[in-house]
């Protein structure tokens, strides 16, 4: 008997450790594609020559590039939250922070809808989208009516 749950111990054991090595890999690459999506958001801040080539017709460059501005700033933030660095009250906290910048607002008026479909099916960056996406509501409720 005592052989057998020593056993059972060391088979959990080694779930346990499969299963850590299973979670920081995925850290890892999610680290990896981010670093990624930040370098090529950080090209086009500082190259709006090239930025105003994936901007929509509507835009300029200058506004192209700020909006770039609040998807870094947005997507280190979702960043955070996925690796377990920005939960709960703190995550909600750095939302109204964010939200409280115009150009992030401008972001999220324009790009949050894509950002929600970009989300689905993943807990995570849904509950992230929820709430990004009650700190905008919030900043515009408090805005007067004929701002």
């Amino acid at each position: 008997m005592k052989t057998s749950l020593a056993v059972l111990g060391l088979v959990a054991v080694g779930a346990v450790q499969i299963a850590q090595k299973e979670r920081h890999q995925r850290q890892t690459t999610e680290i990896a594609v981010a670093r990624i999506h930040q370098d090529w958001l950080t090209h086009l801040t500082t190259h709006p020559n090239l930025a105003v080539l994936w901007a929509p017709k509507d835009l300029d460059a200058q506004q192209y590039v700020e909006l770039l501005n609040a998807n870094q700033q947005i997507s280190s933030l979702g960043l955070r939250h996925r690796l377990g660095l920005a939960r709960g009250q703190r995550l909600s906290y750095l939302a109204t922070y964010l939200m409280g910048r115009e150009h992030c607002r401008r972001y999220w008026q324009r790009f949050g809808a894509f950002r929600e479909e970009e989300a689905l099916g993943e807990k995570s960056r849904e509950h992230f989208h929820e709430v990004m996406n009650d700190a905008y509501m919030a900043q515009q409720e408090r805005k007067p009516a004929d701002a």
